[in-house]
C-alpha cells in the first residue's frame, strides 16, 4: 500500500513537472484567461446570495436591500479582476502537488470577490476625496442621482456587509483570524497611501515642489497600490496553502511591493497619454489635480530654472490651456521616451529577481502576474 501511494505521488510530481515545462516553452497562460475568469465570475452570485440571505440582512426593508444590491454591483469593476484572481491562482501555483485539492479553488475565488468588494468601498471614498466625476467610463457613485455625500455611508456599508459575508463563509475556518488581520492591515496601508497621495498634491499656495521626489512616489505607490492590489491577494491565497505562512518570505513581500510601483507608474502614463476610449477618463486628471506622479517627478529632475518656473506656474491648474502647456513641457523634456526606457529596465530587473526565486511555483506565479501587468489587464 505504501509503495502504491509512493508511485502515485511520484507520478503526480512527474506530470506536474511536465506541465510546468510545457508552460515554460509555450505561450504564457495568464491567470485571467477566459476560462479562469468564467469560473471566477460564476462564484459572484453565491457571494451576493450569502449577503442577501444572511440573518442580519433579511431583517432589513426591501428598499434597503435593493439599494445595497445595486451599490454592490455598481462598485465592482468586472473588467479588472486581477486582485481577486490572484487568490485562487496563488493557491494553485504554490500548493505542493500532493496536497493540492481542486475543491479549494472555489472558496479561494469566493474570498477573491470579497477583496474586490472591499476595494470597491475604498474607491467610492477615493472618488469623493479627489472630486472625480467618472471612473472607467461611468459616473462615480456619489455622482449618481440622489446619492451625493451619502456615498460615504455607502462605503462603510459595503465594507461591513462583505465582512459579514466573509464571517458567514469562513468564520469556522482555522485561518479566519489571519484572514481578517491581513485584510485589515491592507486597508490600513491603503488609506495611509491615499493620505500620502492627496496630501502631496502641488498648489501655488503650498509651494511644495521640493516634496516631489521619487522616494515619495514609491511610498505612495507601495501604500496605495502594492498592499491591496498584490500583497493582500497573495497572502489570502497562502491561507489555503498547507503551511502557507512559512512560504511567505521577505523577498516575496518585496516583489509584491515592486508590482505596486508598476501599476502606479502605468496608471500615471495612461492619465496623460491614453485617450478617453481606452482609459475611461475625461482628459488628464493628474495634471490639474497637481498629483505627485512619476512623470511630474521625472520632469522636475530634468527641468532647468526656466522650465521649472513654467511647471510651478501651470501645474495644478484646471485651465485646459495650462494642462496643455504642461504636456508640451513633458514633450520638450522627452518624458515619454524616458518613461519607456525606465519601464523596460524596471521589468527586466524585476524579471531577473523573479527567476531567481527558489521555488518554481513562485516564479510561475509572479511571472504571470507581471505578464498581465505588462498587458494592462490586471
Amino acid at each position: 500500500m505504501a509503495s502504491l501511494l509512493l508511485r502515485k505521488t511520484l507520478c503526480r510530481n512527474q506530470l506536474r513537472s511536465i506541465h510546468r515545462s510545457a508552460v515554460a516553452f509555450s505561450v504564457p497562460i495568464t491567470f485571467n484567461v477566459n476560462q479562469n475568469k468564467k469560473k471566477f465570475e460564476e462564484v459572484l452570485p453565491e457571494v451576493m446570495d450569502t449577503l442577501m440571505t444572511s440573518p442580519k440582512f433579511t431583517q432589513q426593508s426591501p428598499e434597503f436591500r435593493s439599494r445595497t444590491k445595486k451599490l454592490f454591483n455598481y462598485s465592482l469593476d468586472r473588467r479588472k479582476q486581477g486582485t481577486g484572481l490572484v487568490v485562487p491562482f496563488t493557491y494553485e501555483k504554490l500548493e505542493d502537488p500532493e496536497y493540492f485539492m481542486e475543491e479549494k479553488l472555489h472558496p479561494a475565488r469566493f474570498l477573491g470577490w470579497g477583496l474586490l468588494i472591499v476595494q470597491g468601498s475604498i474607491i467610492v471614498v477615493d472618488d469623493i476625496i479627489e472630486a472625480s466625476t467618472a471612473r472607467l467610463g461611468k459616473p462615480c457613485w456619489y455622482q449618481q442621482p440622489g446619492v451625493g455625500t451619502s456615498a460615504i455611508n455607502d462605503a462603510f456599508l459595503i465594507n461591513h456587509c462583505i465582512m459579514e459575508v466573509l464571517e458567514l463563509k469562513f468564520g469556522k475556518q482555522p485561518f479566519y483570524a489571519d484572514m481578517v488581520n491581513v485584510l485589515n492591515e491592507a486597508v490600513m496601508y491603503t488609506t495611509i497611501g491615499q493620505y500620502l497621495d492627496y496630501s502631496s498634491c502641488y498648489t501655488k499656495a503650498k509651494n511644495n515642489l521640493d516634496g516631489f521626489t521619487m522616494e515619495r512616489f514609491n511610498a505612495i505607490a507601495i501604500h496605495k497600490t502594492s498592499y491591496y492590489s498584490i500583497r493582500l491577494p497573495f497572502q489570502a491565497g497562502l491561507l489555503f496553502v498547507r503551511n502557507g505562512k512559512e512560504r511567505d518570505t521577505t523577498e516575496l513581500n518585496n516583489i509584491c511591493m515592486e508590482f505596486g510601483k508598476i501599476l502606479q507608474f502605468q496608471n500615471d502614463y495612461e492619465d496623460i497619454y491614453w485617450d478617453q476610449g481606452l482609459s475611461g477618463k475625461i482628459g488628464s486628471e493628474d495634471i490639474p489635480d497637481g498629483k505627485l506622479t512619476w512623470f511630474a517627478v521625472t520632469a522636475l529632475e530634468r527641468c532647468n530654472e526656466e522650465q521649472r518656473s513654467v511647471f510651478k506656474e501651470y501645474y495644478g491648474s484646471r485651465d485646459p490651456e495650462h494642462v496643455k502647456r504642461i504636456k508640451q513641457l513633458y514633450d520638450e523634456l522627452q518624458i515619454e521616451e524616458a518613461y519607456q526606457k525606465f519601464k523596460q529596465s524596471f521589468y527586466e530587473s524585476l524579471e531577473r529577481r523573479i527567476r531567481a526565486l527558489p521555488r518554481e511555483g513562485e516564479t510561475e506565479l509572479f511571472l504571470e502576474i507581471m505578464e498581465t501587468c505588462r498587458k494592462r489587464i490586471y
